[in-house]
């Protein structure tokens, strides 16, 4: 067992270092098991499961602006019509930064294609593993839901959302390891990219079990609630029913008082999370330290629109403070003690519930979308009151709930997205912006890096 510790101490240790590089280093030259004895890498599923804790460490990585899957997350949040403020996230916000070699447009890029090469390397040798073949599926069931969620983050930020761009140019894709020599890959159409994406995920649900470490690791619940954001993604409501039921139904609604603890650790809501801790944590990227309220002047400033869209019995709203300029503070993230240690959601069933609630509205199963959008409403008003609308309204109010809901999670962003709506910003907004439906603003371009490396791109 000490062995196997150290050889996932080594391979961690490894890809820190090729990760620390990754903004300076191409994206198809990451190589990570050449350095280390691939012998000692596939030893065992516990070995080769190192290899995931490494995109597991990226995924919540330290040290700058850029910090994991949080930039990606945030940076949604700041493009979309609720943050008027975030901490480092300004040119974001002013969609300043969209040109093709910016730090914001390359580094989602880096991050998820150099953990998808991480991740291809693994599933290359994975079979070969010798150990027990329940083991094995294990392990290959968690990096095919890694590599599927990875190329689904990639598609809907590079590429407009599958309704009207399924047959346009989408991303490339990669499903075996890459060398210095690779010569890339064109652009698969967004279609395609799906289909991967099914694969991937479906293939992840049938080898996976409810078992995890933490909430910091896929189980087949994460899946589950993959699968039910992609099936949203391209309006399948049966299937994103079905996966959104199924991914919730572990994971009951947060009380008022876990809502309003601050989001400082993992609760019994929260499908999959960021696991922070004193000695693990992701630095300056935490969430918390560019949204929490009075931390060295690093505060998210929320809309008027939105502060103003709470009843007065709705305990999220009692989260919102007003200043005497007239901004709002927000008090929905706060900093743990010790400060950096706060957990941060990726996935609450709180979305499952109204991922279903709009699939039913959308498939015409009204008076069920009005119950899924209730049970969050009441979780959060004890006073509130059954939606009675339907067609558009009740879309749009399921809409509205989660932007409430969701503030500072990165989910609102996409649903704009999803169902064609402008970008409109509040008159108080600090960049009230505005952009038509489906405009280019909305989608990262391929980095100039990446044209530069792969001549198979278009």
């Amino acid at each position: 067992m000490k062995n196997i510790y150290k050889i996932i101490s080594i391979i961690i240790m490894f890809l820190a270092i090729i990760i620390s590089q990754g903004c300076e280093s191409d994206v198809l030259n990451t190589q990570p098991t050449d350095s280390v004895s691939k012998q000692d890498v596939f030893a065992s599923a516990d070995a080769a499961r190192g290899v995931l804790y490494a995109v597991y460490r990226d995924w919540r990585a330290s040290a700058n602006t850029f910090a994991g899957l949080t930039f990606p997350i945030l940076l949604s949040d700041a493009m979309g019509p609720d943050f008027c403020k975030i901490a480092s996230y300004e040119q974001a916000i002013a969609y300043s930064d969209q040109d093709q070699g910016s730090g914001t447009v390359r580094y989602p890029w880096q991050l998820l294609y150099r953990n998808i090469n991480n991740i291809n390397d693994l599933l290359a040798n994975v079979d070969n593993i010798p150990d027990d073949q329940e083991e094995i599926d294990e392990v290959k069931g968690e990096a095919l839901a890694m590599r599927g969620y990875s190329y689904f983050e990639l598609v809907r930020r590079y590429m407009h959302t599958y309704a009207i761009a399924s047959s346009m140019p989408g991303v490339p894709l990669y499903t075996e390891p890459t060398t210095g020599e690779t010569l890339g890959n064109p652009r698969s159409s967004v279609s395609d990219v799906y289909t991967q994406i099914l694969s991937d995920l479906t293939q992840a649900a049938n080898l996976m079990t409810t078992d995890r470490q933490h909430e910091g690791y896929f189980n087949v619940d994460v899946v589950y609630a993959v699968l039910a954001k992609v099936y949203l993604a391209m309006e399948d409501w049966a299937n994103a029913i079905t996966y959104a039921q199924s991914a919730k139904e572990n994971y009951p609604l947060m009380s008022a008082e876990e809502w309003q603890s601050g989001f400082i650790e993992i609760n019994s809501e929260w499908i999959w999370a960021q696991n922070n801790n004193e000695l693990e944590n992701p630095g300056i990227g935490c969430a918390a330290n560019v949204m929490a309220p009075f931390m060295s002047g690093q505060w998210a400033w929320p809309s008027d629109t939105l502060a103003g869209s709470y009843s007065a019995t709705d305990i999220r709203g009692e989260l919102f403070e007003q200043q005497p300029d007239g901004r709002y503070f927000n008090f929905k993230f706060q900093q743990a003690d010790p400060v950096l240690s706060s957990d941060y959601p990726y996935i609450r069933s709180a979305e499952m519930y109204l991922i279903e609630a709009e699939a039913l509205a959308k498939s015409g199963n009204e008076p069920d979308a009005q119950d899924a959008l209730f049970a969050v409403q009441l979780s959060a008003d004890p006073n509130a009151v059954k939606s009675t609308a339907t067609g558009q309204a009740l879309i749009d109010e399921i809409l509205l709930e989660k932007r409430k809901e969701f503030w500072g999670e990165g989910v609102v962003f996409f649903d704009m997205l999803r169902n064609q709506k402008p970008l409109v910003r509040d008159a108080n907004h600090q960049t009230p912006l505005n952009f038509p439906a489906n405009s280019w603003e909305f989608i990262l371009p391929i980095p100039e890096r990446e044209f530069l490396i792969n001549k198979n791109l278009a």
